[in-house]
């Protein structure tokens, strides 16, 4: 499922990449085209107390399926708000507990997302 922030933008959901578990991360990886600027392949990394806040928030049973889908609405609430900044799409985001402190709309449309 992709999301538009205008007509042409695409933020694909690229799906959850095995093995960043060992670092204490789940990861996902999206593709973020922008008229006018180069395709840019960026992946989210949810640390372990940023996903068990989030799980919790959402009322869901903590499991890959409902990490994954925590990644996807991250993805589709975060990539909008760097796309309008008008700033470049890093290749690395990390949500932590922080980041959920700092950017509560992130954590509210997870919650609404996964309902």
């Amino acid at each position: 499922m992709s999301a538009a922030t205008e007509p042409e933008t695409l933020i694909r959901y690229d799906g959850i990449s095995p093995g960043a578990g060992i670092w204490g991360y789940t990861q996902a990886n999206f593709l973020v085209a922008v008229p006018g600027r180069n395709a840019k392949e960026s992946a989210i990394l949810m640390n372990e107390p940023a996903g068990k806040y989030l799980i919790a928030e959402s009322g869901l049973g903590d499991t890959p399926v409902n990490r994954e889908a925590v990644l996807k609405a991250i993805g589709q609430a975060w990539y909008p708000v760097l796309v309008a900044s008008g700033g470049d799409i890093p290749s690395i985001v990390t949500v932590s507990r922080a980041f959920l402190d700092d950017h509560p709309e992130v954590a509210e449309a997870v919650r609404q997302a996964t309902r």
